[in-house]
Parts: structure tokens; sequence; C-alpha cells
């Protein structure tokens, strides 16, 4: 199991990886490259996204467009970047056994995994900046029109 980047969790998870006596198969990066992210993404079965904070959800897109399948809780934003069924799954934040079983399913059903990383790419090609830059400035196009009238 390997963990990408820096967290709030980090420290307690490396003591309970410590605690269970399995320190030697989980591996935390830290901060990774660009060059690392994209090769470490596309190497993965699958990633998980624990976390409640929607402003994660670039994590999401960005397995995504690596090929990997994502599974995520199933809150504001984080939902919004997983097409349930076909990027990745989501699960209801908090509900540890349905997170483990879905992790399980896509770990073990090749098929599905397979279907879930060809629509994990396709998915990810809907998102750019340049499209994210192009719908703000309409928005504050529609703002500012709106305050004229």
């Amino acid at each position: 199991m390997h963990f990408l980047g820096r967290g709030d969790f980090q420290p307690y998870l490396e003591k309970l990886s410590q605690e269970l006596n399995i320190l030697d198969k989980v591996k935390f990066f830290g901060f990774v490259s660009e060059e690392d992210k994209i090769k470490y993404l596309s190497l993965a079965h699958c990633v998980v996204n624990t976390s409640i904070q929607h402003r994660i959800l670039l994590t999401n897109i960005e397995a995504n467009a690596c090929g990997t399948p994502v599974i995520s809780a199933n809150v504001p934003g984080l939902k919004d970047s997983v097409l349930d069924g076909q990027s990745g799954l989501l699960y209801e934040y908090g509900n540890i056994g349905q997170l483990a079983n879905l992790l399980l399913k896509v770990l073990q059903d090749n098929d599905l995994r397979s279907k879930l990383s060809t629509g994990a790419v396709e998915w990810a090609k809907q998102f750019s900046w340049d499209k994210s830059a192009d719908l703000m400035l309409d928005r504050i196009h529609q703002v500012v029109d709106n305050f004229h009238k």
C-alpha cells in the first residue's frame, strides 16, 4: 500500500502501521514530483479517497486521467469527480465496511477494474484547465451582466 502526499492523518497511519506490524508493506512517500505522481497513479490498481474535503477532488481526476479507478467518499465535491460505476465507485463517508467491500471488489474483479479503468480515462477527458477557465469567465460575465441590470 502506497500513500502519496501528506495529510493530517499521516502520523497516525504511520503509527498504526507500526502497531499492526505491517510497516514493511506500507510506504509513505510524502510529496512527490508530477512525474512520479503520474508513474505511481498509472501503476495503481485503484486510488482510495477517504477525504470529506471537497478540495481534494483533483486527486480523483488525476487518477482517472492515468487510467486508475477511484473509490471515493460520497461527499459534496468528491461525488462530482467520480462517475459512480464508470470511473470509480462511491461509498458513504464513514461506512468502513462498505469501503472495504468496494476495495476488495475492485482488487479481485479484473473485469470490473478494466471497465472502470477505461471509463476513468474517458471521464477525465472532459476536464481541463482551459475548460474550467472558460466556464469561470462565462460565470463572471453573467454576474457582471446581472449586476448592471
